[in-house]
């Protein structure tokens, strides 16, 4: 991506960059309502799943919890530090609830040890760091220290989660909304950043994907502003390779 406006790609129905017979990411966006809408891949056509979950405020995210290949929603309430997860993508209760981190706190979502299961972590904004838990909470208890942790980026970057490098574990990523640059890790250490670069607008919200099913992930961008989501095949700077138009009622983009 370049700072600026992006290369917008035409009206007309655009494929998603995934082959036929891939295995690919796709999105979901939710509103400050608690609905949220499940593309069930990036085509500008795409079906689109609907569901709510969670209360004004709560931070969204989703990670296969049980190890069935599905990933299904989850909230982080920062006012409280409580955690709620969902089994299946549907309006209802969460399965589990627990406390972990403090309030204010932000979560970052991932197979932190490659193991088929997603756990909640948080980044520490003001401190700037990681704290990671492998495993889940229950019974509205608290998880108790983190398993580990370091430090990453600049108190107040935006977290997002990925694996860059295609190894199985997923490691952090940091957007510098101030500036659009994106900085990343293929370890979950202290450390200078083995990637950056401009990644579309300051303010827009960031993700990462394996967009194309080539096993590892790279950035898409969700720009409130227009509407659209952008998607980068690369981790490198230049024009979008795809873009889907979804509508300006959202407030956050996560990785089914």
């Amino acid at each position: 991506f370049t700072p600026g406006p992006l290369a917008v790609k035409p009206a007309t129905p655009v494929p998603a960059p995934c082959p036929d017979g891939q295995i690919c990411d796709t999105v979901a966006f939710v509103d400050t309502g608690g609905g949220w809408d499940r593309w069930v891949d990036l085509g500008s056509t795409a079906e689109v799943d609907s569901f709510f979950f969670g209360n004004p405020g709560d931070v969204p995210f989703m990670g296969d919890w049980d190890g069935d290949g599905v990933a299904t929603p989850g909230l982080y309430r920062r006012s409280d530090g409580f955690v709620y997860l969902r089994n299946s993508n549907t309006q209802g209760v969460a399965d589990y609830e627990f406390f972990f981190g403090d309030p204010g706190d932000f979560p970052v979502v991932g197979d932190w040890d490659g193991d088929g299961l997603d756990t909640v972590s948080i980044y520490r904004q003001s401190e700037g760091r990681v704290y990671v838990m492998n495993r889940l909470g229950a019974d509205g208890g608290g998880l108790g220290e983190a398993d580990f942790d370091f430090l990453f980026g600049n108190p107040g970057d935006a977290p997002f989660v990925g694996d860059f490098d295609g190894d199985g574990i997923d490691s952090v990523g940091l957007y510098r909304r101030a500036t659009g640059f994106v900085y990343f890790r293929n370890a979950l250490s202290s450390g200078a950043a083995e990637f950056e670069f401009f990644s579309g607008d300051p303010g827009d919200v960031i993700v990462a994907g394996d967009w194309d099913g080539d096993g590892d992930d790279t950035v898409a961008v969700y720009r409130p502003g227009d509407g659209r989501f952008y998607v980068n095949l690369e981790n490198a700077p230049g024009a979008a390779d795809h873009t889907i138009t979804v509508g300006d009622d959202y407030i956050a983009a996560v990785i089914p």
